[in-house]
């Protein structure tokens, strides 16, 4: 909650020093004059300048005292005389409903920059007290919203707002910024009444206008959309790991000649069945075990062999026949493979330039019956003329003169036609890009065991043509070797598919646990409170435009509040279009008093203040401007409203006198705001 109790403002002149000292009350506060030039806006300028808002005045480029009058920082007239302004600055006491703070913030200072704020913890007539203690801020530079020593982080925790994280346009997260909250409060002046939440300072945050809404009404959209948000990073991060375990797993066990088969290649909650049916499979579809128990007997029947060449000289030979054999055999299903993968490739390469081409001519056609859509008799393609957009060949109603045809496709017809081709090239690409991969995985499996083939057959023939008795054969040595290492291999690949199950179990249950969360998650984006939060702005703000005599429509049946930017709409479309410029006005009172009006009903996080700066735009009548001040009123019971107003007619005068006088403090400038400052003791009072 924020209060504003008081607002002083000094300007100090060789004439001595001028100001305003005035003091604000709960619910409805009247800043009030009888010119338009009175210096109203001025005061409410001070305000926001102090509290570090000045950028809902003129934008982000706004900052600091640039946003103010030349009262404030160059001369200031006084009865036809101008005096020059040596310093200046302005103090602001608020509170949040159990303590008081006062905020001073330096305008003009010879050494001091205006963006540098100090906090005395106590009212602003003890500040003096040399037990109030201080503390000073940095205002509207990077991290005032963050760090510690900023004023913003400060008037955030002092508040007790707890502002959200929201996105960026740049898909990062940013801080939901006091300053574009207040936009949707302090109506000001100059830019405020253009249109609903159009003095909103835009720092780049997405939907900013969407997500100040949901703040002030405290819907569970913001929290909903962050838990959707992390929910997305945890399946990114999941799809992402799944997808890393199984090329791990895959390019191991392509490495050992081997496949593994049977496994999802999207996440998903995996059954003790599918678990029990994910394997690796050598080239003949046995498994490691068997792989191994096979490779083993085959080394027990070599350490029956006895060693010497010429013990097993006929044996050798028979074995490089048979070696010789397998290596032209295997030559020949390696230049075979080789072969269906150049067809391949170019049937890849094909139905690559193929896809892009039917890319290329539904583009045409969705232009050219776009441009035909809109009324275009020439769309570039000449359709109208029966010209083909793509080709641009004369399209002709028959192909023989004298048997005509029952017509030609229409260009939706042929856009309709296009897609299907392109689906269906799309899934033959895809089938090919298969094809090719499984392809050069066995092309790889025959190359590394051509080579091992190699290598036994040279070892053989050294066997054979060896000159001596006494030799150990190589051949049965470099099998053994092989074989054991063959083992080693397969045995790790087990190893390192077991600990892959135990991830892929792992990664399962989170997966698992993924979905549960998703589930809680409301199935439309908006839950069931914040529904009726919404349908409850709706009635608050359909009910304060029968009040305001909103009469821009005849009936009130197409207005609602949009669920994708909770702003009012009519029959879809934004309310500024189907409005006249008072009608305008009026939206917004109906509006921002909604917003207000939901939030002390629902336990919103509405801060429970609103400035208006001169409501009576656009030559409201007297009758609707009683409405208005009236509901304003009502609800300002339970908070403060503050409203700067020009009395330039009896009517208004009379609105306001009409009112009860407990129920309203009225703040009246006679002539200028800021008036000469005489010294009294040690207190100065304005003349």
């Amino acid at each position: 909650m924020l209060r504003i109790n008081r607002l002083r403002v000094e300007i100090n002149t060789a004439n001595g020093m001028y100001g305003i000292d005035e003091s604000f009350k709960k619910g409805l506060n009247f800043v009030a004059s009888k010119e338009n030039t009175c210096g109203k806006s001025s005061i409410l300028a001070a305000i926001y300048y102090c509290l570090g808002f000045e950028q809902i005045l003129g934008g982000v480029a706004g900052i600091g005292g640039k946003v103010l009058t030349s009262a404030f920082k160059n001369t200031i007239d006084d009865n036809g005389k101008s005096w020059n302004v040596t310093e200046s600055g302005a103090y602001l006491e608020i509170s949040n409903g159990s303590e008081e703070i006062t905020v001073y913030r330096s305008i003009k200072a010879e050494n001091k920059d205006n963006r540098l704020i100090t906090v005395y913890f106590s009212e602003y007539d003890l500040i003096s007290n040399p037990k109030t203690q201080s503390e000073d801020f940095y205002v509207n530079i990077q991290h005032a919203a963050t760090s510690q020593r900023g004023f913003h982080a400060f008037l955030e925790d002092f508040l007790h707002l707890n502002l959200p994280l929201v996105r960026t346009s740049d898909g990062s997260e940013r801080k939901l910024y006091l300053q574009i909250i207040f936009s949707a409060m302090f109506i000001e002046q100059k830019h405020g009444w253009s249109d609903i939440l159009s003095g909103m300072p835009v720092f780049g945050i997405r939907e900013s206008k969407k997500r100040v809404v949901e703040y002030i009404l405290g819907l569970d959209t913001f929290k909903n959309e962050k838990e959707r948000d992390r929910l997305n990073g945890i399946k990114t991060d999941l799809e992402n790991k799944w997808e890393q375990l199984i090329k791990e797993i895959q390019r191991r066990a392509y490495s050992e000649s081997c496949d593994i088969v049977n496994i999802p290649v999207h996440p998903c909650v995996l059954s003790d069945k599918q678990f029990s049916r994910i394997a690796i499979l050598t080239v003949e579809k046995t498994t490691i075990d068997e792989k191994n128990n096979q490779l083993k007997t085959e080394y027990d029947s070599l350490r029956q062999l006895k060693p010497r060449v010429t013990d097993n000289f006929e044996a050798l030979n028979t074995e490089l026949s048979e070696t010789e054999a397998a290596i032209l055999k295997f030559e020949e299903i390696v230049r075979h493979l080789m072969q269906k993968l150049s067809g391949i490739s170019e049937t890849i390469h094909r139905l690559t330039s193929d896809l892009q081409l039917i890319c290329t001519d539904i583009r045409n056609n969705e232009d050219a019956a776009r441009l035909q859509k809109f009324g275009s008799e020439v769309s570039n393609g000449q359709v109208s003329a029966n010209i083909c957009p793509t080709c641009k060949q004369q399209i002709q109603d028959n192909l023989l003169e004298a048997n005509p045809c029952s017509g030609f496709m229409s260009i939706e017809e042929n856009i309709r036609h296009l897609k299907a081709q392109k689906s269906m090239l799309e899934f033959s690409l895809n089938s090919r890009k298969n094809t090719r991969d499984a392809l050069q995985k066995e092309k790889d499996s025959y190359e590394s065991r051509l080579l091992t083939l190699r290598r036994l057959a040279q070892t053989l023939r050294s066997d054979l043509f060896t000159t001596t008795d006494t030799e150990a054969s190589e051949a049965i040595i470099l099998k053994k070797i092989e074989i054991s290492k063959q083992i080693e291999q397969l045995s790790d690949l087990q190893d390192a598919f077991y600990s892959f199950l135990d991830n892929l179990n792992d990664l399962s249950e989170k997966w698992n646990d993924y979905l549960e969360q998703k589930s809680r998650l409301p199935k439309k984006g908006i839950s069931e409170m914040d529904m009726s939060k919404i349908a409850l702005l709706k009635s608050h703000f359909i009910d304060n435009l029968r009040r305001y005599h909103y009469s821009s429509l005849s009936s009130f049946d197409g207005i609602e509040i949009s669920e994708e930017s909770l702003l009012p709409t009519i029959d879809g479309f934004d309310m500024k279009f189907d409005s006249s410029a008072s009608d305008g006005i009026r939206t917004i009172w109906a509006f921002t008093l909604a917003l207000l009006q939901v939030s002390i009903e629902k336990d919103g996080n509405h801060p429970g203040v609103i400035i208006f700066d001169e409501p009576a735009q656009q030559s409201i009548v007297s009758e609707d401007m009683n409405s208005f001040i009236q509901s304003v009123s009502e609800v300002s019971s339970q908070s403060q409203i503050i409203m700067a107003i020009t009395l330039n007619s009896h009517e208004l005068i009379h609105i306001i006198d009409e009112l009860d006088t407990d129920k309203y403090h009225k703040l009246e400038i006679a002539d200028k705001a800021f008036k000469r400052f005489e010294k009294m003791g040690s207190r100065e009072v304005s003349d």
